[in-house]
Parts: structure tokens; C-alpha cells; sequence
């Protein structure tokens, strides 16, 4: 018959009594300690293992073991003992093998994630003269203006896909990785995959830069004193897991791919410069950004140099950052283009006036305003966004507006932006904006 052998780190070999029979049968029958604090019966997680060889010779996951590995995110490796059947030679490891470990185990949540390997961008971000606005302001002021400034630099990260792992003192660990179920329904191939996210990231970043601008606008008038940040983005394998004490866990990314981009951050302060990527990202987006230089260095913990990239920016416009940065200005240079909209809206579609007779249209011009300045940040992400979007379309049907109707805003949203850019608004311009407006149209009727 089989053998279900534990490695731990000493092997213990168990006799398998009948092909079929559960890993957890097979414990209990020969007297080998494996925690099951339900009985069994797959109502908890105590019994799991690591299956290290003979994957292929264990059961498919039924029902509720397969729904209790989906809440949890667990790779194909873990299996829960009590439901998983064996057809032949096994080795496992336990991962509860004392109380410690029970209660790190049971501490965990439904949306826990018990560690798994991906490939991911990993961002750093650090701020240059923090340390003196310390020095020189209340505690208050640098708790407001560091809380700010995060809310600022992280919009885009969110915006475009990415992820917050942690704030670190003045700084900003993210990462944007590769969803490995989404890249099997899509039709992308793994290199347009890694290089559609590499421009996320990148865009995500040079976002950060122009938040910057207005963040020091805003903390130079408050406090006279201005900020520079330092930016560093690799990519590579990560292990992505919850991370800390039983009580106290964060999801974190660890892995050398981290300690890369973390070096190349800090290698800026040397270089002078303010954002590094690495040859990993240069190889997939060479045609798309431009350098200012390419570094060959030595990083700390590296035994072969490598060599890293100062980043400038796109080489041709990015049609996302574009609708950002242009609405931005739009609204910079004419604090009423709202108001505008809806002058022209209802001029040339007097039809509509009459969901609109009982409204404060000064207050209704601030909500377009902001609702439509999120949509358009968060067009990095339409993921995400679609949702909202879908939501935001729902509620205007319940207003009476119908889904054929939504494509009758278009004229006049670019009407108020031309009137806003002036000699700023061109051709290709509006034709981004046309499209994007097509999509959001779109996205708002689909069901």
C-alpha cells in the first residue's frame, strides 16, 4: 500500500490503511498528532498541511475544502487534511506543529492571505527635507502635513492599479502585480501583461510628480517650506503574505525584488537624480519613456552590477495621464467649467431642464466636478472603476434619464473644455477626450 510520509524535519513515514482513506485518517490511525479542533469536518483550518511531493496522487478538492481555499487564497500546495483523499505516495509538512503555531493560525481572517508567490512592480518612494520641516514645526503640523502628503501620493498608486503595502516613516512602500487568474481569461501574452502593468506604474508615478507640484504650492503657502521625493521601481518574484504577530498582521511583499527597488530609491541621494528603474522594467518600455541617463552600480548585497535608468517621462503622450493632466488644467484656469457644462447642456437640450427644476445648481455643479475629476483619475484603473460607473448609471436611470441618453453629455463636457484650455485644446486633444468619453458612456449602460 501507500506511504504518507511527514517531514518535519526528521521524515515520519505512516502506512496507509486503504487507498482513499484521508490524510487525517491516516494520522489518527497511527497516532500521529495532527491538530483538527472541529472534529474533522472542515470547519476550521487546523488540519492543513504543505504537500512538498506526490500532488498529483491526492484527491480533487471537494466542495468545502475548495471553499474554504478560496476565502483564504491558499496556493494548490495546501490541502486541508480532513477532506483530502490519497491514491498514493505523499510527503507533507505540517504547518501547526505546536500551540504557538495554533494560535498564529487562528488568528487569521477570512481575507488572510497564508502566503503565496507572484510577480510584482515594487515602488519606493521617500520624501528629500522632511527631516528639517521636523525640526523646525509642532508635532501637530507635521502629523497634518505628512498624513496630506500621503493622501497625495498615493491617489495615483490607487488610481492606476497599484497597491499600498505600508507607509514607512516619510515613505511609501507599493507594489502592482500580476493577477495570474485574470491573465489566463484575458488575451493578453505574459510580456504584454508585465509591460501593461510596467506603464501603470510608471504613470502612477509620473502622477506623483505632478500632485507634488500642487502639494508644495499648498504646504509653501501654509508653512514656507517645499518637499522633492525620491522614487525607485523594480519588478521581479515576491512572496506576498500576512505578516507579524498573531494579534498584529499586515499583507506585506518580501523577497530580494523589494530590497532591489528599495536601493534603487536610496541610490537618487548618490546619482542625482529623482527616479530610478531598473534593466527588468527598461527592457519592456524602452520605446516608451525617456532617459535622462543609464547607471551602471553596484547595489549593497549584489555580487554583479546592474544597470539602472534615470526616468524623465513618456516619449509620446500618454492618453490617460493627458485626460489627467488636462482637466487638471482645465479646472485650474476656470473654476466654473462645471457651471459651463451646464449652461451649454441645457441650453442645447432643453428636454432635460425638467430633472433639474428643484435643483441648487451651484451645488450640483461642485458634485460633477468632483465626481468627474475621481472618474478621470481613476481611468488607470477601469477594473476597479467600472463598477461605479455601472452604479452611477443606475441612478440616473432612476432619475428617469435613460441609457441612450448618457452619450448626449459628451458635446457639451467638451465644449466646457475648450472654452476652459483655450489655445491649449487641439485635434488630438479632443479626440482622446471623445474617446474616453465613449468609454465612460459605455461603461455607464452596460449591465
Amino acid at each position: 500500500m501507500f506511504d504518507l510520509s511527514f517531514l518535519e524535519p526528521e521524515r515520519k513515514t505512516l502506512k496507509i490503511k486503504r487507498s482513499g482513506d484521508t490524510i487525517l485518517e491516516t494520522a489518527i490511525a497511527n497516532n500521529f498528532p495532527l491538530y483538527h479542533l472541529c472534529g474533522g469536518n472542515a470547519r476550521c483550518t487546523t488540519c492543513r498541511v504543505f504537500v512538498s511531493d506526490g500532488l498529483a496522487f491526492l484527491s480533487e478538492r471537494n466542495e468545502r475544502e475548495k471553499t474554504i481555499a478560496d476565502r483564504k487564497g491558499w496556493p494548490k500546495e495546501i490541502r486541508l487534511s480532513c477532506q483530502t483523499e490519497i491514491f498514493g505516495n505523499v510527503d507533507v509538512q505540517r504547518i501547526i506543529r505546536d500551540e504557538e503555531d495554533l494560535k498564529n493560525i487562528t488568528s487569521e481572517t477570512k481575507n488572510s492571505k497564508t502566503g503565496e508567490e507572484c510577480y510584482a512592480t515594487i515602488l519606493f518612494l521617500d520624501i528629500k527635507g522632511f527631516t528639517s520641516f521636523t525640526e523646525s514645526s509642532l508635532a501637530y503640523d507635521v502629523v497634518f502635513v505628512l498624513n496630506r502628503f500621503f493622501q497625495e501620493m498615493s491617489d495615483p498608486i490607487l488610481n492606476n492599479g497599484g497597491f499600498i503595502d505600508k507607509f514607512i516613516g516619510d515613505g511609501i512602500l507599493a507594489y502592482f502585480f500580476l493577477d495570474k487568474t485574470k491573465l489566463q481569461t484575458s488575451q493578453l501574452t505574459l510580456e504584454d501583461a508585465k509591460r501593461q502593468m510596467f506603464v501603470q506604474a510608471l504613470r502612477a508615478c509620473f502622477r506623483m510628480f505632478d500632485q507634488l507640484q500642487k502639494f508644495n504650492a499648498y504646504v509653501k503657502e501654509r508653512f514656507h517650506h517645499e518637499f522633492e521625493i525620491r522614487l525607485g521601481l523594480h519588478a521581479g518574484q515576491v512572496i506576498y503574505g500576512d505578516i507579524g504577530h498573531s494579534d498584529h498582521k499586515s499583507q506585506t511583499v518580501l523577497g530580494d525584488t523589494v530590497n532591489v527597488a528599495s536601493r534603487l530609491e536610496a541610490l537618487n541621494k548618490k546619482t542625482g537624480t529623482k527616479f530610478l528603474i531598473s534593466d527588468e522594467i527598461y527592457q519592456f518600455v524602452s520605446d516608451k519613456i525617456q532617459i535622462d541617463k543609464k547607471i551602471l552600480t553596484k547595489l549593497r548585497g549584489k555580487t554583479e552590477r546592474m544597470a539602472v535608468y534615470s526616468v524623465l517621462g513618456f516619449k509620446e503622450k500618454d492618453q490617460i495621464l493627458e485626460l489627467q493632466r488636462s482637466l487638471e488644467l482645465a479646472v485650474q484656469l476656470n473654476p466654473n467649467l462645471a457651471r459651463d457644462f451646464y449652461i451649454h447642456f441645457l441650453d442645447t437640450k432643453p428636454e432635460f431642464q425638467k430633472f433639474f427644476q428643484n435643483t441648487d445648481m451651484e451645488s450640483q455643479a461642485k458634485k460633477l466636478l468632483a465626481m468627474f475629476g475621481k472618474t478621470i483619475e481613476k481611468f488607470g484603473n477601469l477594473n476597479q472603476n467600472h463598477i461605479e460607473l455601472q452604479n452611477l448609471g443606475k441612478m440616473h436611470e432612476e432619475m428617469g434619464i435613460q441609457v441612450t441618453d448618457f452619450a448626449k453629455i459628451a458635446p457639451s463636457l467638451l465644449y466646457a473644455l475648450e472654452k476652459s484650455l483655450g489655445d491649449r485644446w487641439s485635434a488630438e486633444l479632443k479626440s482622446i477626450w471623445e474617446t474616453a468619453l465613449g468609454s465612460l458612456v459605455r461603461l455607464m449602460g452596460k449591465k
